[in-house]
């Protein structure tokens, strides 16, 4: 089978909080075509219209098949390739914002139950005209991306929250957006659009935790996830999470986990990512 790939971009200065999408496109893959190892920033939905593979998160391997679609969530280690006799062919979107996590659970989907079956199509349906249309203004777009939205969710949407709750969401989105740079408190609730004193009260009452160690706690966890990979130094784990001193980001790490980078990698991350590539039965991603 040959290879088809194609992907396009969301091009805009005016960008909404509350869901967007970031890129879309298609892929019919080869034999045994695969992706992976990855971390990923942003949500991602792949939706198979012909052929199988398999998805791999958090220890468990499914087969997904044709009008099944797979959810990938920010910060999830997940590997994913296309079957050997009959490799699949699907679209995807990935897209992000503070409602994100809320209309995906009110489509059933979460990182522990990724898989969402279509079986009349209605949905791969949806995500095909966005693909097929290519690069289109955002505006086009984001009522395209909605439509797909009221078909994933099956026009339930997500529960409305009240204002405090939508502030944190609102923060919680912008800080997990640019974990990958040194974001401050000050600079979340401004994004917010609220006092850093009010935003500080509202992650108590919502979070248990204060703005600035919930940043600090997202980075030190992502970073983690990063020295899982044996090829990742510790600089590189300590750019990827936004720190440009190795130093700081080690004693960072070691007041949340008690254990340095290195001795963390030592305990757990190189023998986890080794037994995590063998129970892969092989499989090794090539972009």
């Amino acid at each position: 089978m040959q290879r088809l790939f194609k992907m396009y971009l969301s091009d805009t200065r005016l960008v909404p909080t509350d869901i967007f999408p970031m890129q879309y496109g298609e892929e019919a893959c080869c034999s045994s075509h695969t992706f992976g190892p990855c971390i990923r920033n942003n949500y991602l939905i792949h939706y198979v219209y012909s052929g199988c593979g398999r998805l791999r998160t958090d220890g468990t391997t499914r087969t997904i098949k044709s009008s099944q679609a797979f959810l990938i969530c920010p910060d999830q280690l997940a590997y994913y390739g296309a079957d050997s006799e009959d490799p699949w062919h699907y679209r995807w979107i990935e897209f992000n914002g503070s409602l994100s996590q809320p209309l995906l659970s009110a489509a059933g989907l979460s990182k522990s139950a990724p898989v969402y079956n279509d079986p009349d199509g209605e949905l791969g349906a949806v995500l095909k005209d966005i693909v097929d249309r290519g690069e289109m203004s955002f505006e086009e777009l984001m009522s395209k991306f909605w439509q797909f939205i009221s078909r994933l969710t099956h026009g339930r949407g997500a529960e409305r929250m009240d204002h405090g709750e939508e502030y944190v969401r609102k923060a919680e989105s912008y800080i997990k957006t640019n974990l990958h740079r040194s974001v401050t408190v000050a600079e979340t609730a401004a994004y917010a659009g609220i006092d850093r004193c009010y935003l500080s009260r509202l992650f108590m009452e919502h979070k248990h935790t204060s703005p600035r160690d919930f940043i600090i706690s997202l980075k030190m966890n992502k970073a983690a996830r990063y020295l899982q990979n044996p090829s990742v130094t510790v600089s590189e784990a300590a750019q990827a999470v936004g720190f440009c001193d190795t130093h700081s980001f080690t004693r960072s790490f070691k007041n949340h986990f008690s254990m340095t980078p290195s001795e963390w990698r030592k305990k757990f991350g190189w023998e986890q990512s080794i037994r995590y590539l063998e129970n892969t039965d092989d499989m090794e991603g090539d972009n």
